[in-house]
């Protein structure tokens, strides 16, 4: 038996991958564990399928993450049998592997009677590109007694195919020597969950499941998209950064935008979640997403989402954080990642932007490599030549498209010069706008508020002052935040009852930054006036989503209210991957935090800046609180549940919550209301088929933790 791995030759053609009458999707698949098979779902995860076979406990709970390292270290193996009289028609088919996460070796064989028929004349080395597709010939019409195709994919560790040592430079991560999603090898919001399997579809086919896109595709594409194109030119600031529709500026409003689940299976659990999550940044007001560099290409149906909701998306390339070698494989298969999902994304209209990298060029001036790693001259220039051929002239950031809007023309007219511009030059028919890399500038740097777009990270990294955003507004904020905790009927769900304390092993498991609750405590103290310690962990919770409401909310409004300077802002982050203290503004469950409700005020179009300026003008602490008084009815009208509440005395960071909790939001929730007012507030759930005929209404203010603390 000979192993074998397809190299994916290069092409500028679109991907049609919908399931035909000659194709044959191959589901019925086992795995291996310790001698035993066991039924696996194709497509899917190791970890998923170990999970469903009750192999290993869920990671997301207690402190399972730790327990399941071993399975990222382990070699698995998958196994699929089919007929002869199954297979597709045809002289010549194909193996098609949409989707392979983790080093994978194929074995194909043919059983009849008791031969085996080698079906491969020469085995390659593994490839780790979980971004690509890999298609297989099988010359079946060799064999015409062939009976039964069987096939095999052996996953081997991860850490055996690092490349360090052979590269011969260090790189600030181990994982720029492989193309895995980056978030799985952990990330400060997020688990480390390194893992395998197929994750996308597979099957048989006789056609080929790539062609160029017909012009009257294009003329679809062209027709179902308004015009947006961006705007980098100097200026009196320093250079601007606007999106333009239609040839008028818009003003961007929204967040980024991370993966779904640790295991982001095109499913139908993760599907609910694209939703609720997309119907969540629309009822918010947003206009655009970014699909950060550290994740995944999306799945189609996210972008099919995103076009019918007319949220437009801001794409990177899945490159974040690090330098990337470029050694003739790594560069053989970025440059087959890019054609394949330039192609395949470009069909959708929502994409206005293709972005190369995450925080390269900012790590790269910044964060001090040079000197920690000790390059030599020769080293540090070949990274840097390894940057400008995948990413382009990082140092000097220029959008490259042909689209229509304010100077465009000299941009058009470049020749690109790296991997990814020319992918998107060749296989986007829009000739969408590309950048090298995001931020132009780091937040050390003055230019930051003066070129181009924006990560600000003097407050949470730098542990400034929320009052600092007003400062330091960029010419659009592409990055910025700042973490709270989920509420507790959210860590009551992966938290045993034993460990429900901030400082539990679990608690400081699903906190994933090194200082996160020093970063918290510090700023609670200075805008609420409570000592953490004092705080149950109720409380605590809460009062970290006002306090991330309050101070990420003033950077929203400083960045409205600093309009045209300023011409867009999105925050870090929209979602979880897993349920844990983040920046996120909803939680992995898909319940609205406080601070997803301040971005629904400040994102609405007939906003009061006014208000929202004497709302600034004091901190919270400094309120006067009075008792809190107020009465509540509950209505059921057509299985919707409407809560009116009505304030006796002032109140302040109202939040209503359902006994037994349903996840999902309130039309309004996290508010403040005068003595004398009202308001009727109405049940979202995530499932629409929730019974809300028998739940009760809890309601908590900031006025109730006042009280309890000056007794």
């Amino acid at each position: 038996m000979r192993k074998i791995m397809t190299i994916c030759a290069v092409t500028l053609l679109l991907a049609g991958c919908a399931t035909k009458p000659d194709t044959v999707e191959l589901t019925d698949w086992l795995f291996e564990y310790n001698g035993q098979e066991y039924p696996a779902t194709v497509p899917g995860f190791i970890h998923t399928d170990l999970m469903a076979n009750g192999l290993i406990p869920d990671p997301y709970i207690g402190t399972n993450e730790d327990s399941v390292r071993w399975v990222a270290d382990s070699s698995w193996t998958y196994f699929c049998q089919i007929s002869r009289k199954k297979l597709p028609k045809g002289d010549t088919l194909w193996l098609v592997f949409e989707g392979l996460a983790g080093p994978a070796i194929v074995f194909i064989n043919s059983i009849s009677g008791k031969e085996v028929y080698d079906l491969v004349d020469d085995p390659q080395l593994p490839d780790d590109n979980m971004f690509c597709q890999h298609e297989i010939p099988l010359p079946i019409h060799l064999d015409p007694s062939m009976d039964t195709l069987c096939i095999e994919v052996v996953f081997t560790p991860l850490s055996d195919t690092l490349k360090e040592e052979v590269y011969g430079i260090p790189l600030p991560e181990r994982r720029a020597f492989t193309r895995i999603a980056p978030y799985q090898q952990g990330w400060d919001w997020g688990p480390k969950l390194p893992t395998c399997g197929i994750w996308k579809p597979v099957y048989i086919t006789s056609v080929g499941t790539r062609r160029a896109a017909s012009a009257k595709e294009v003329n679809k594409l062209q027709r179902t998209r308004h015009a947006v194109s961006l705007q980098q030119e100097p200026d009196s600031i320093g250079q601007s950064f606007t999106f333009y529709r239609d040839g008028k500026p818009i003003f961007i409003k929204g967040a980024n935008w991370i993966p779904v689940h640790s295991f982001p299976v095109d499913d139908n659990a993760n599907r609910a979640r694209y939703r609720a999550l997309l119907c969540s940044a629309k009822e918010a007001g947003f206009n655009m997403l970014r699909v950060w560099g550290g994740g995944i290409y999306e799945h189609d149906y996210f972008y099919d989402l995103c076009d019918s909701l007319g949220i437009m998306v801001w794409q990177d390339f899945m490159f974040a954080g690090t330098p990337y070698p470029d050694n003739a494989e790594m560069l053989e298969t970025i440059k087959e990642e890019a054609y394949q999902n330039v192609a395949r994304i470009a069909k959708h209209p929502c994409v206005v932007l293709w972005c190369g990298n995450n925080e390269v060029k900012n790590g790269w001036e910044d964060w001090g490599w040079q000197g920690q790693f000790n390059w030599t001259p020769e080293q540090r220039a070949r990274l840097e030549k390894a940057m400008d051929t995948i990413f382009g002239i990082v140092g000097t950031q220029r959008a490259v498209s042909a689209s229509d809007g304010p100077s465009t023309a000299d941009t058009a007219r470049r020749v690109p010069t790296s991997i990814l511009e020319r992918a998107v030059r060749a296989c986007d028919p829009l000739h969408r706008p590309y950048i090298t890399t995001s931020p132009l500038y780091g937040w050390g740097h003055p230019e930051c508020t003066t070129h181009g777009d924006s990560h600000y990270w003097g407050v949470w990294w730098g542990e400034e002052p929320f009052e600092r955003y007003a400062e330091k507004t960029g010419r659009f904020m592409s990055e910025y935040g700042f973490q709270s905790y989920p509420l507790i009927t959210t860590i009551r769900r992966f938290c045993p009852d034993d460990q429900l304390s901030i400082d539990s092993p679990t608690l400081r498991s699903h906190q994933k930054h090194g200082r996160g609750r020093e970063i918290i405590d510090k700023a609670m103290q200075h805008y609420y006036g409570f000592d953490s310690k004092s705080l149950s962990l109720e409380d605590y919770c809460y009062v970290s989503q006002l306090l991330q409401a309050w101070g990420v909310g003033y950077g929203i409004f400083q960045h409205i209210k600093q309009h045209p300077h300023c011409m867009g802002t999105l925050y870090w982050q929209l979602n979880d991957c897993w349920p844990v203290a983040s920046w996120s503004s909803i939680d992995y469950y898909g319940n609205w935090k406080a601070l997803h409700y301040r971005a629904q005020v400040l994102y609405a179009d007939d906003v009061d800046l006014k208000k929202w300026e004497q709302y600034y003008s004091s901190y919270p602490k400094d309120r006067n609180y009075p008792d809190p008084r107020y009465k509540v009815e509950v209505g059921n009208r057509e299985s919707k549940l409407m809560v009116t509440l009505k304030a006796e005395t002032d109140l302040y960071d109202v939040y209503i919550d359902t006994e037994p909790h349903i996840d999902g939001h309130f039309t309004r929730n996290f508010f403040d209301l005068k003595a004398g007012e009202s308001i009727t507030t109405t049940l979202v759930p995530i499932d629409p088929k929730a019974d809300v005929r028998k739940v009760k209404i809890a309601i908590r203010t900031i006025n109730d933790i006042y009280f309890r603390n000056k007794r």
